[in-house]
């Protein structure tokens, strides 16, 4: 959460071989906490009608990583034509709440390749507490999600089909962490993502810091957004970051102060 990953599922998913969900909530869905309603209208907003979306969750048992599989292979034919990208070879999907399903981060983390977004957690934690949208039990929440995230793929932060993706790098250098992306992911190099072409959907990208909702343009990225420093903090909020060991890990990990 907050880490840019929404911007990068945006940038996979523009590539012409490439479909990137925005979080369609399956797993949320399948595994606890079972959050069928989200799930609907996140994938009504990428284009399904609700009996495509309940057919597909027909006979599908809960807390099953097969269930799971076996969603993303009948979804793909559906996506392809939906999202007009008939040639897409690669169906990806983006979540911040893996963490919450053990059993599935244990399936999949040691043989499907995936990208680890992350973000200096002074930014992360400015960005929760700026929420205008949010009161101090749901900002606290959020934050501890930030945490559980991190002990949940701590342990597999170092495997070679784990590509880590800083915030910083995607936005101060976009060609340079997409062509390491599109790399990882066995596609062929493509500069799409920098193009002005109106994107099917665009409210399934869920934020329009990177998309306009109304033309489905791509926004330019924003090198500003990178910056922050232990002076841009209150002191209660250096506290939080500097007094938790986990968060001091995880900087000295992916290199932040």
């Amino acid at each position: 959460m907050r880490t840019g990953s929404s911007l990068l599922s945006r940038c996979i998913d523009d590539h012409p071989e490439a479909i990137c969900l925005c979080e369609s909530e399956i797993n949320r869905t399948l595994f606890p906490p079972h959050a069928l309603r989200l799930h609907h209208d996140r994938m009504r907003g990428h284009g399904l009608e609700s009996a495509e979306i309940v057919r597909l969750l027909d006979g599908k048992p809960h807390h099953s990583v097969e269930s799971w599989q076996q969603w993303y292979a009948e979804a793909a034919p559906l996506l392809c034509d939906r999202l007009d990208k008939p040639d897409a070879r690669i169906l990806g999907d983006k979540s911040p709440d893996f963490f919450m399903a053990p059993a599935l981060i244990d399936a999949i983390a040691p043989r499907m390749p995936l990208i680890y977004t992350v973000r200096d957690p002074r930014a992360i934690l400015r960005s929760i507490w700026r929420q205008t949208d949010a009161d101090e039990p749901q900002k606290e929440e959020r934050w501890q999600f930030f945490l559980q995230n991190i002990l949940a793929w701590r342990p597999h932060w170092n495997q070679p089909n784990m590509l880590m993706s800083r915030y910083e790098d995607m936005v101060r250098d976009p060609l340079a962490a997409m062509e390491r992306v599109y790399f990882h992911l066995g596609l062929a190099p493509s500069t799409r993502f920098l193009e002005p072409f109106e994107r099917r959907y665009p409210r399934r990208f869920l934020w329009n810091t990177a998309i306009d909702w109304r033309s489905g343009i791509h926004k330019e990225f924003d090198p500003s957004r990178a910056a922050i420093g232990d002076e841009d903090l209150t002191a209660a909020e250096r506290e939080r970051i500097w007094s938790d060991a986990e968060v001091r890990g995880f900087m000295e990990r992916f290199g932040y102060g």
